[in-house]
């Protein structure tokens, strides 16, 4: 679009000059494809009763392992997992900084910290199946039709493999819902033809610029602890305190058991 402009040049006079600037509708095109002010639509699915949820999904787990069983350690994070899948406004999540309980927000992932072997990962892939059974919709922003629910877990590590590979992980910055596994796990620099680059940490600082994602992580690092802050900085740790609702898995290595 172009457009006329008074300037003053270097000698003092006045005139109008042509600028060529963006249409307006140039303009929200480029801010959706990088998914600036847009949200995903969760489809609530208020029908349950959260008891036999949660009876539910202790059976999925036990056909992965008889030993498999909810208790105290994992219960605020199952019983509010079981109301974001839901869409349930009664799910809360933790305030990284205090400990406390305070309420979730559904438009935003998930974070689950806790020692190795509570069965972090294990909750991904339970809440995968319960997924699944419910079959929950969500829609995404400028797609035309409403997709189910779902993820697929990636380690880390696999994911900065990818990019040593093929020198991108650009289907991981835009895929609409990732789970990544162990994070903090990974190599802190990648390789590709010279290049090296933190993998996850861009990974992170992209999806946590856009309200039109979803992630989901596990990891050993706790949200707000020193040792995030250590190894990804302020902005990292920013971003994920904006992306996803945080929980905690407590306890002993449960695979010891």
């Amino acid at each position: 679009m172009e457009v006329t402009k008074e300037i003053t040049d270097k000698d003092g006079k006045k005139k109008a000059v042509k600028v060529q600037t963006p249409a307006i509708g140039e303009i929200i095109s480029r801010m959706e494809e990088r998914g600036m002010f847009t949200e995903l639509t969760r489809r609530p699915r208020p029908d349950y009763d959260i008891m036999t949820a949660l009876e539910l999904v202790e059976a999925i787990g036990k056909r992965r392992n008889p030993r498999f069983e909810i208790d105290e350690e994992n219960r605020f994070a199952y019983a509010n997992f079981i109301r974001w899948c839901h869409c349930d406004p009664a799910m809360n999540s933790i305030d990284p900084e205090t400990g406390k309980a305070v309420r979730g927000n559904l438009r935003k992932g998930i974070y689950i910290a806790g020692n190795t072997g509570t069965g972090k990962s294990w909750c991904l892939d339970i809440m995968q199946m319960y997924c699944r059974v419910w079959g929950f919709k969500i829609a995404f922003p400028y797609e035309q039709t409403e997709a189910v629910l779902s993820w697929g877990g990636m380690r880390a590590d696999a994911i900065c493999d990818v990019y040593t590979e093929k020198g991108t992980f650009a289907a991981f910055k835009t895929r609409p819902i990732l789970a990544i596994q162990d994070f903090g796990q990974e190599p802190q620099e990648s390789l590709y033809m010279g290049n090296r680059i933190d993998v996850i940490r861009q990974l992170i600082e992209y999806r946590g610029d856009r309200a039109d994602q979803l992630t989901l992580i596990t990891s050993n690092l706790k949200l707000g602890g020193q040792k995030l802050l250590d190894r990804y900085g302020d902005r990292v740790a920013s971003r994920l305190h904006e992306m996803c609702n945080y929980f905690e898995i407590k306890g002993k290595d449960r695979r010891k058991l």
